[in-house]
């Protein structure tokens, strides 16, 4: 096993423990609520509200429940006369049993309520710092999922990974992965604890388009781009068809994502089936989320585009060489002297006039293109000239040559050959 395989089963061990440490303190902190609450509808001599389906898991309290259990306490100790109340609403941990004897109630009923307070100011405490050790905890989550997600190939994957990171690491029971487009919202993917709910309901929604009218939620993110956490869908105006009749929700949070300024998705999650509401923390959670993810999308596509640009860049050079070497292959010769039937280079200025044989400075000029093979066609080409002026000066240099046609005049140019009579 490598070193660095080593330290990331030491990480995920250590996580895994940290994860089972922190379930075991929330059942713990539950428990003491469930018995200090029982105490104190006894003591107050009410009946404790209907209880609930218990959840698998409890939820823990929240800090508000505590100390809302302390007020009750404090205020019959208030109603009773008891300046004890004061005391230990200012400072709690002094002078608990002093007012009691002088109280109108019993001094032992005083007494454990009094303390009943203290214990409820102290697992106030205590919630509290859980509260806030899973807070750190989800954002770390948040962090871990987002460089996970990061390492990803493209954006397809993306897409079919975030949901899943949502529920895995940062603290959900589900969550939906939803477009935007033509004034409507279209489910897309979803991720759930419970595996069986995508073909039971959501299956059934993908890609049908959900007005974004009115005063839904969703309909806000676009002009705000905020996310919002639906503490009571029941109160709230949601779309219910999806969020209440086919998805059960009682609570939700949802956060956009974004393309530059432009709203082009939703992340929706809750905690379904656990039970819990959400609160303004899990809203936070998923905005960090949505947040990160949108800029790692927004990446993911822009790099697809660029690699997509250079791959036709590449096909198009490509082509491009092919076609120069079939070209090239094809022995195809493009001199200008091949583009005039194998003719010599233009000639220059006009050659002086050959010594002995009377021909012109033209005529010199004419003879030499001759002598190199070329026709008259080519000769006029090169000089610049007609034709018929070419032909007239053949005449005139076989004439002064002696010589009966083109050969036997350039025989006598290359000395091959006397010149003949001349006429």
């Amino acid at each position: 096993m490598s070193a660095s395989a080593g330290v990331r089963r030491q990480l995920v061990f250590a996580a895994g423990a940290a994860d089972r440490e922190r379930r075991r303190r929330g059942r713990e902190l539950a428990a003491r609520f469930a018995a200090v609450s029982g105490r104190v509808h006894e003591a107050l001599d009410v009946e404790p509200p209907a209880a609930a389906a218990v959840p698998a898991t409890p939820a823990v309290p929240a800090v508000e429940d505590a100390v809302d259990l302390a007020e009750h306490c404090l205020a019959r100790l208030r109603d009773l006369g008891d300046p004890t109340a004061e005391a230990i609403a200012d400072a709690p941990v002094h002078g608990s049993s002093a007012g009691a004897a002088g109280s109108g109630m019993p001094a032992e009923g005083g007494l454990r309520l009094c303390l009943l307070v203290l214990e409820l100011h102290e697992l106030a405490f205590d919630l509290g710092q859980f509260e806030r050790d899973a807070r750190h905890h989800r954002l770390g989550a948040v962090s871990a999922g987002l460089a996970r997600l990061r390492s990803l190939p493209g954006s397809t994957p993306l897409l079919d990974e975030a949901c899943g990171e949502l529920v895995r690491r940062c603290g959900f029971g589900r969550a939906v992965v939803s477009r935007v487009e033509d004034d409507a919202w279209w489910p897309w993917m979803a991720y759930f604890s419970n595996g069986d709910e995508f073909e039971s309901w959501f299956a059934g929604w993908v890609d049908r388009p959900i007005p974004l009218r009115g005063r839904t939620p969703e309909a806000g993110l676009l002009t705000d781009g905020q996310p919002v956490a639906v503490l009571d869908t029941a109160r709230a105006v949601v779309h219910r068809p999806i969020i209440v009749e086919s998805g059960r929700s009682a609570s939700y949070v949802v956060a956009p994502l974004l393309q530059g300024t432009s709203v082009v998705g939703f992340l929706h999650a809750d905690h379904h089936p656990a039970g819990r509401r959400v609160d303004a923390f899990d809203r936070d959670v998923l905005w960090a989320f949505a947040d990160g993810f949108s800029h790692l999308y927004e990446r993911a596509v822009l790099a697809e585009r660029l690699r997509a640009g250079r791959d036709q860049a590449r096909t198009i050079l490509s082509s491009a060489v092919e076609s120069m070497s079939a070209f090239c292959d094809a022995g195809l010769d493009l001199s200008p002297r091949a583009a005039l039937g194998a003719m010599p280079p233009a000639a220059g200025p006009p050659a002086p006039a050959r010594p002995g044989d009377g021909l012109t400075a033209r005529e010199s000029q004419v003879l030499d293109l001759m002598v190199a093979g070329a026709a008259n066609a080519a000769i006029a080409a090169a000089l610049v000239i007609t034709e018929d002026t070419v032909k007239s000066h053949v005449k005139h240099i076989l004439r002064k040559l002696g010589a009966v046609n083109r050969a036997q005049a350039i025989a006598t140019a290359l000395g091959l050959a006397g010149p003949g009579p001349r006429g």
